[in-house]
């Protein structure tokens, strides 16, 4: 069957394990080259199959987990009011207790952000948003990119809060919270959250 995989699955198994790759090694790792190659990347990467880091021949490509895809899903269903049940798939549900309320996951980070814009009064910029929240917090997407970046790095997937009620100005920006987090990745940010002050349980 190895010899009847498309180029799609092909690349996708490759990134499976070599994550952040070109698309020169990814054309020799896999066979997979010339148009057929770049085609097949910019689908993926519409899809929201692929994230994509950088542009032209620097650009960098990494496979998006499923768990992550369906996150946002969950999500829109809590904003909405629905009850949200643990899937066969694994899908984590955990929620925390913060400021006498509880939060999933995503909804989570971007009442922290929000609260800690709010708590400057409006004076805080995009520049010292990232000195609390650094990008390292969340890789490949960030806790937090301006809205323009945020919609660019989605793709056809939403991949950050993008309700106009979500969206949280700063004083030189606006800002969409992404929503791609799990029981893992969100670790870090609750560990510099929790430095900050911010009681989380």
């Amino acid at each position: 069957m190895k010899n009847k995989q498309t180029a799609q699955e092909k690349i996708a198994e490759f990134l499976r394990n070599n994550p952040a790759s070109n698309a020169k090694a990814i054309g020799e790792a896999t066979g997979v080259k010339g148009i057929i190659l770049v085609n097949a990347l910019k689908k993926m990467t519409g899809e929201g199959l692929l994230a994509q880091e950088g542009k032209g021949k620097e650009a960098t490509y990494s496979l998006v987990e499923a768990p992550e895809a369906e996150q946002p899903v969950t999500e829109e269903l809590e904003e909405a009011g629905g009850q949200t049940e643990p899937k066969s798939k694994g899908r984590d549900n955990s929620t925390f207790q913060y400021g006498g309320a509880e939060y999933k996951k995503g909804p989570l980070v971007r009442q922290i952000i929000s609260d800690h814009v709010a708590a400057s009064k409006g004076k805080i910029t995009y520049k010292l948003l990232k000195e609390a929240f650094p990008d390292e917090l969340l890789k490949r997407f960030a806790p937090f990119m301006d809205e323009d970046s945020a919609r660019s790095l989605s793709g056809a997937r939403d991949r950050y809060f993008f309700k106009p009620e979500h969206l949280i100005k700063l004083k030189d920006k606006t800002i969409a919270v992404c929503n791609q987090w799990t029981a893992d990745n969100i670790r870090p940010f609750l560990q510099a959250a929790k430095k900050l002050g911010y009681k989380i349980k």
